[in-house]
This record gives structure tokens, C-alpha cells and sequence, in this order.
């Protein structure tokens, strides 16, 4: 990871925090969120160069549910995190 640790993005993104990183040089913004009581809500969109479908979303009953699938999918040109993360540029843009 550039910018900074794999465990520390993944605890941002765990604790639903937007965060905002670069891949391959486009700008991504992922954000977390309790549409009700019930749901847990993730999602990933691509904003630099802007794209209208997100690249990744996912609704779970739990944090660790969505926390799984985000690991597990093949987001980063069909990669996963792990696979990816060297990569990944945690940015604050």
C-alpha cells in the first residue's frame, strides 16, 4: 500500500469511514453506511475520470458480512485487496 498500511485502510473501510485511493491511476471513493437497523452497506464508485455504475456494493446484516465480501472481491482488475494492495495509494483527496 502507498500512503500507508493495508491493516489501517481495512480498518478505515471496517469502521464504514469514506475513504479515497488511487488504482492504476484513477480515483476511487468507497463509503460505508446503515441504510436501517437491519443492513450494512458498502460501496466502491470511480469519480476520476467519473464512471455512473459502481464498481463494487454489497448489503449485508453485519459490518464483518460486508467486510468478507469486500475482501473476497475481485475489484482491482480482477483482483482481490490482498492481491492488489501493493497497488492501492490511500489518498485524501
Amino acid at each position: 500500500m502507498i500512503n500507508g498500511k493495508p491493516n489501517d485502510f481495512l480498518d478505515t473501510i471496517y469502521s464504514c469511514q469514506d475513504i479515497n485511493y488511487l488504482y492504476h491511476g484513477i480515483q476511487y471513493w468507497f463509503q460505508g453506511y446503515m441504510p436501517d437497523e437491519d443492513t450494512v452497506h458498502m460501496e466502491i464508485f470511480q469519480y476520476k475520470p467519473p464512471k455512473d455504475d459502481y464498481i463494487w456494493e454489497f448489503d449485508g446484516r453485519t459490518i464483518e458480512e460486508c467486510m468478507n465480501a469486500f475482501l473476497k472481491a475481485p475489484i482491482f482488475d480482477g483482483k482481490t485487496f490482498w492481491q492488489a494492495e501493493q497497488d492501492i495509494e490511500w489518498t485524501d483527496d
